[in-house]
Order: structure tokens, then sequence, then C-alpha cells
């Protein structure tokens, strides 16, 4: 209750539900438009289930796509290196069904297609399929987007390699500053490699890439460095929550591999 000019109005809050998305009795799903309402379309529909954790999108089908996009030196070098598993060595029957049960390949319309998450962990040529899953980086002089841009790329290839390559090359437009102690020579950067790393996983591994358009963009200005991932939180999930430790990962096979 509060009092304005003298007269008592009473504040209701209505928090928003954790059973989204809601439909109508006639089984239709509506959203808010500006000051209208219309119904859903299917893409729109499929970010709605995704962001209720219904669907998630790492998991869908890649359509036309099959085992001949995959990288397999990758995926050789992943399970030697995370399972000590020799994948050359097993037979041909044994490594499709370590595929299928890792949800790397998926059923689709009587077809095992490459998943997004396999697309885009172990695929030979991911943007050719998810042109969205790429990074912008930016270099401007000064303190703002208005100020001179001085370099700009475009980064494509799987997520550990958009990962490493981002991070590399951020490094080398970092300032470096060095020290001598005793003999050795000391150098130390404002990021440090790690805090800039995870900084990368993060946007790389918690993104919408349900959302067709727009890039991971890395912007590099004079005093500080700005990740921006496309994605709002996932339903349920607040500023709030996060501060006390609460998670709710959007893309549940990236995070196991990460």
């Amino acid at each position: 209750m509060v009092e304005i000019t003298e007269k008592k109005l009473l504040v209701v809050t209505v928090p928003k539900g954790d059973d989204k998305p809601y439909q109508t009795i006639d089984g239709k799903y509506w959203i808010r438009v500006g000051s209208t309402n219309r119904m859903a379309t299917k893409e729109e529909l499929s970010r709605l289930f995704q962001q209720a954790g219904l669907v998630h999108f790492d998991i869908a089908p890649v359509p036309g796509t099959g085992e001949k996009d995959l990288d397999f030196d990758a995926i050789g070098h992943y399970y030697r290196t995370c399972y000590d598993i020799d994948f050359p060595e097993l037979e041909e029957i044994e490594q499709r069904n370590i595929l299928r049960n890792a949800d790397i390949l998926i059923s689709h319309e009587g077809n095992w297609v490459t998943s997004v998450g396999g697309m885009l962990l172990f695929g030979k040529n991911p943007q050719r399929r998810l042109p969205q899953a790429a990074v912008t980086f930016a270099l401007f002089k000064g303190d703002t987007l208005t100020d001179e841009l001085v370099d700009k790329k475009e980064l494509t290839g799987t997520l550990p390699t958009l990962i490493d390559n981002t991070v590399s090359l951020v490094k080398l437009f970092i300032p470096v500053a060095s020290t001598i102690e005793g003999l050795r020579r000391m150098e130390t950067t404002p990021i440090p490699d790690k805090v800039l790393r995870e900084a990368m996983v993060n946007a790389i591994v918690h993104r919408d890439y349900s959302i067709g358009h727009g890039k991971i963009m890395v912007q590099l200005f004079r005093n500080r460095l700005e990740i921006t991932s496309p994605g709002g939180l996932p339903n349920t999930l607040t500023l709030d929550k996060i501060r006390y430790g609460n998670s709710a990962p959007r893309n549940i096979f990236l995070v196991k591999i990460f």
C-alpha cells in the first residue's frame, strides 16, 4: 500500500508464471507484440518451448546432414582425450552407437542426422548449416561505438576452435605490462587468460542458437572488453536467482561437453 497525493493506492505485483508457454482452450499460442496480440509463428513457438526448458535446441536435428558432415578426427581426439577411447579403432557399428547415444547423431524422419550440438562441436563446416554460430570481433580506437573502428573480423569453425581463436585474437590487442622480479621478467595483462577464456566459453555455450540472426559480438575498446551473446535468460531464471547460485542451462548437450 502506498500513498499518492493523500490517496491510498494498492499495488499488486504478479510474478511471471513458471509453466510457460500458455495455450488457449483451443490449443493456440498467442504472444504479445507492442499493444497487440497475435498467434506465435513456428519459430517463435519453438523458442518459447526452449526458453521454458521443455525443448533443448542443441539436440534438435539439422536436416539434410549425416555422418559425412562430421570431422571424425576431431571426434577421435575428443574420445581419446576425455574417455581414453581409441575411437578410430572401433568397429563401425560401435562408432555409430557411441555417436547416437551421445546425441551427436539423432533420429529424424527415418534418418540419422547430426544434432545442432554435434554440428557445432564436430562439424566439418558448422556455419554452412548454422551461420549464426560465428563470432564477430571488433576493435575500436576509443571508448564508444562511434569511435574509429580499427579492425573487424568474423571467426568461424567449431565451438572449441572459436574459443581458441577468439581468445588468441583478443590477446593480440591487449596491452602487456612487464616487470622484473629478480632475474625473471614477469608479464601481466588487464584481463587474465583464465578470465578471458571462461568469458568466451560462457558466451558460446549459453547462447541461444535458435536465434537465426545475430552473432556473438566481441568488442574491444580502449578501456574495456564487451562480449555479447544472443538470447535472454531461460524461463524462471532471473538475475537475482543467478546471484544466489541458481542455474538453468539452455544447452544441456553443450554444457556436458564443456
